[in-house]
């Protein structure tokens, strides 16, 4: 059962996160394809979305933000003619979605990777001290927006108030994430028990929002993958430099 597709992007990117996920794939697969359209390998790719009936499509990167592609408007389009009925997502580091609020509102829902609000705490964990106008683009979206926060030694004592900024902007749903191999445990919702859980992950109703606690490696879900060099796989890191294209 494969649950959602990605386009994945790779080449320069606005922040320099040093657990970004570009690092734990093979460099082969990270060929720039920003200026790439459509990318490559597009047509297996939507092939394959048709003959698992794939209703989401996720536009993400593995080295860079999805925002940098210079044909984004231009692809969600073409994605909508060539899998009508799909839902249309983002994930986004939101340092450019106020300035591209245009083409953000094309999508039908976006997940922002936003780590604190501290200046100082989000310059150890995304490489500058720019925070996004996260308020602003709330009042600007026409989408829902969910926020994810990667958790570890900068801001895992940041949570508590953090929730509660973000509940008082109007954020609905949150999403706590581990980083990939971290087994480290972080005492970050004390006392707090689940309402349900989702694809064997925690989830907790905190100051009116649905917060998950989110770990991959305990994960559910299956993804159907579009690299950037044209790498089409269910495999998200890749452990082994092969090329599997489906047929």
């Amino acid at each position: 059962m494969i649950d959602f597709a990605n386009i994945l992007f790779a080449g320069p990117c606005n922040r320099f996160c040093p657990f970004c996920i570009g690092k734990e794939v093979p460099d082969r697969v990270n060929l720039k394809n920003l200026d790439t359209y459509p990318p490559r390998n597009w047509s297996a790719f939507v092939a394959e979305c048709h003959a698992h009936e794939i209703r989401e499509i996720v536009f993400t990167g593995t080295t860079t933000d999805p925002h940098l592609y210079k044909h984004e408007a231009r692809l969600i389009h073409r994605v909508r003619e060539d899998l009508p009925g799909a839902k249309i997502s983002i994930h986004t580091n939101g340092a450019l979605s106020l300035k591209k609020i245009d083409t953000f509102n094309l999508y039908d829902r976006a997940c922002i990777s936003f780590p604190s609000f501290n200046t100082t705490t989000y310059a150890a964990m995304m490489g500058v001290p720019q925070v996004p106008d996260l308020g602003r683009l709330l009042e600007r979206a026409e989408i829902p927006v969910k926020v994810s926060c990667i958790i570890n030694e900068h801001n895992a004592h940041e949570v508590e108030p953090f929730l509660l900024r973000l509940s008082e902007l109007g954020v609905q749903r949150v999403v706590l994430r581990r980083l990939y191999g971290d087994t480290r445990t972080w005492d970050i919702l004390p006392g707090l028990t689940p309402v349900r859980y989702y694809r064997e992950n925690p989830v907790y109703e905190i100051y009116g929002m649905e917060v998950t606690w989110w770990n991959f490696e305990t994960t559910t879900s299956r993804s159907i993958n579009l690299f950037a060099d044209g790498t089409l796989s269910t495999e998200y890191l890749l452990t082994e430099v092969t090329k599997r294209e489906f047929a």
